[in-house]
């Protein structure tokens, strides 16, 4: 999906504020990736395991959530508060964690990604990023049974309802039982199923790395070898590779409860979201791009 212009200024606002809130995070180029049901106590797990979240840029779903909640990004839905309605505005906070990690690996921050492990097509992605970006990735995960992370989950929901009641916050995330059974029952499938185990080793080496034509061709725009137009006539004729959502097909069932980020697909739209994070191109760069991409 390409967003509209107005659409992605508002995602670039949010991307940026909760960017700079990371400015104390090392770039060591570190990632940890936890996953778990909803419910899970993955503070505790990360303790166990001697990792410091405070040393680490989290990236997860239910925190873009919540920033959406508060700059009023999330539709209105009568007789619903906000994060009640999350579900309609849960993939573009799927994209947004993409969009988050993205702009933290241009850098080499550390990152913590708080997931559900429930995509593999997501996580490979993530870990072939990570690679190319010169990470070192740890995977870990945190147990907790299907009827405590529905039990979890209700009461955590019962929660942030009774504060917004109370004029604090905006209320808490509501995950249908369903789903997180239906997400939990596909846990033992290898086909829509992530483990940390898997080695970061990837086949994608730099020199492969479909992203590099994009960035030629910024960088030739940037120094005036190329015209806005000339890189919208290019654009236009380019084959531009599908992005997947981070739903895989047959856990349909489960996608409100899926934490997991969109797949990040080098080459595609997503390096030009990337480019405008990084202030490589403007407002006007982006529209222009973006209707000739569409196209």
């Amino acid at each position: 999906m390409i967003w509209t212009p107005q659409r992605n200024i508002e995602q670039g606002q949010l991307v940026a504020r909760m960017y700079e809130r990371a400015g104390a995070v090392p770039c060591e180029r570190q990632a940890v990736l936890i996953g778990g049901l909803p419910g899970a106590d993955k503070l505790a797990v990360l303790a166990q395991a001697g990792v410091d979240p405070a040393r680490y840029l989290t990236v997860s779903v239910d925190a873009v959530l919540r920033e959406m909640a508060a700059r009023g990004l999330i539709p209105h839905v009568q007789g619903l508060s906000p994060m009640e309605a999350a579900d309609l505005a849960h993939a573009e906070a799927q994209f947004l964690v993409k969009r988050l990690a993205l702009r933290a690996v241009a850098d080499g921050r550390d990152l913590l990604f708080d997931i559900s492990f429930a995509a593999l097509h997501a996580v490979e992605s993530w870990l072939d990023a990570l690679k190319l970006a010169g990470y070192s990735t740890q995977g870990i995960v945190a147990e907790i049974t299907i009827e405590e992370s529905v039990r979890r989950s209700a009461a955590e929901h019962r929660r942030g309802h009774d504060e917004y009641r109370q004029g604090r916050g905006y209320s808490g995330r509501y995950i249908p039982p369903e789903a997180i059974r239906a997400l939990a029952g596909a846990a033992e499938s290898p086909e829509t199923r992530a483990t940390p185990a898997r080695s970061a080793a990837s086949h994608i080496e730099p020199a492969d790395d479909p992203s590099d034509d994009i960035a030629g061709m910024l960088t030739s725009y940037r120094t005036g070898q190329l015209t806005l137009n000339d890189l919208a006539c290019t654009f236009r004729a380019r084959r531009w590779p599908p992005v997947p959502r981070a739903c895989p097909p047959g856990l349909e069932a489960a996608a409100s409860a899926i934490d997991d980020p969109e797949p990040y697909v080098p080459g595609s739209f997503d390096d030009i979201v990337r480019a405008y994070d990084l202030g490589h191109i403007n407002d006007t760069d982006y529209e222009a791009l973006a209707r000739a991409a569409a196209r």
